[in-house]
């Protein structure tokens, strides 16, 4: 119920999509700049160490229409060039090493991150009282908030992205057996797909919870948490369902247009998330909620 509400919630408010574009595009200028000083020697090590020839093979395989196998050998080359070059060259692992934690861990989330609380104010605007709501008014009323909120989110998300990354790290070793090796690729998505899932659906309340109820930051994550886990197997198939067409269009989307649709895609994506999550929240403790100007979603009563 949530997942195709949310899908109906996307059609009604797509305009929200080009608020989110914009603010990618101005969030994703800061990171450049902040990230320029650090990914400039790195580059340049890589170019020398051929790993962009690799990287132009990568896509080359997607965009001929070689299997899957071939794809996921081609990246398993391009991690293992990379690698090899930043064993090579130690000042490249340390500006490779400043890039990830400084800029990509920790600037890029804090900063990214402070849309959640103004965009889901303006979702609860709307499914609350279908009222109309400006983001950008949330967003600078909410930026004390928000910040609070985003520094707190990363200790999750780090934690849990970590685990993520060297689980599909590991499995590429699959790729070293020759039995297990075409059974690689499903391996991997699996895996991957299992633990976006995970992830995603424990914190689906939290921002929804300071929103809607104005709870405190710590409390409500403990409440997400609780309330998801009474609910894991409809929640967590809601993700699951929803990362794998996320994931299979951006992919599909950004082979056939060679990177120029994912401009739609990206911000349709993080807008339906956010769409989930509301949705999953109103639902899972029994709110009424408006999917658009004419529906109202009246879900079975929850008891606290």
């Amino acid at each position: 119920m949530a997942f195709k509400n949310a899908l109906k919630m996307l059609v009604s408010k797509f305009g929200l999509m080009w608020v989110l574009l914009l603010y990618i595009i101005i969030t994703g200028a800061i990171v450049v700049s902040l990230s320029l000083p650090f990914a400039l020697p790195v580059l340049r090590v890589f170019k020398s160490e051929g790993v962009g020839k690799l990287i132009y093979s990568l896509f080359s395989s997607s965009s001929v229409g070689d299997g899957i196998d071939v794809w996921f050998d081609n990246a398993y080359a391009v991690v293992r060039a990379m690698k090899n070059s930043l064993i090579k060259n130690r000042a490249a692992a340390f500006s490779t090493g400043a890039l990830i934690v400084f800029v990509l861990i920790f600037a890029y989330r804090f900063i990214f991150e402070l849309y959640e609380i103004p965009l889901l104010n303006v979702l609860e605007g709307a499914m609350s009282s279908n009222a109309r709501i400006g983001f950008t008014g949330r967003y600078v009323s909410n930026i004390g908030k928000s910040s609070k909120f985003a520094l707190v989110k990363m200790l999750y998300t780090i934690v849990f992205d970590a685990i993520i990354v060297l689980a599909v790290y590991w499995l590429f070793v699959l790729f070293n057996v020759r039995v297990l090796k075409l059974f690689a690729p499903f391996v991997i998505m699996l895996v991957l797909l299992v633990l976006l899932a995970f992830r995603y659906a424990f914190i689906s309340m939290w921002a929804p919870n300071i929103v809607i109820r104005d709870g405190g930051i710590f409390r409500s994550f403990g409440f997400s948490f609780k309330r998801v886990f009474r609910n894991m197997g409809s929640v967590f198939t809601t993700f699951l369902i929803s990362w794998t067409l996320i994931i299979a269009v951006n992919l599909l989307v950004g082979v056939f247009t060679f990177g120029a649709g994912l401009i739609l895609t990206v911000p349709l994506s993080l807008l339906f998330i956010n769409l989930l999550n509301m949705a999953v929240y109103y639902g899972k403790n029994g709110k009424r909620y408006y999917v658009d100007s004419a529906t109202v979603v009246t879900p079975p009563v929850v008891s606290e």
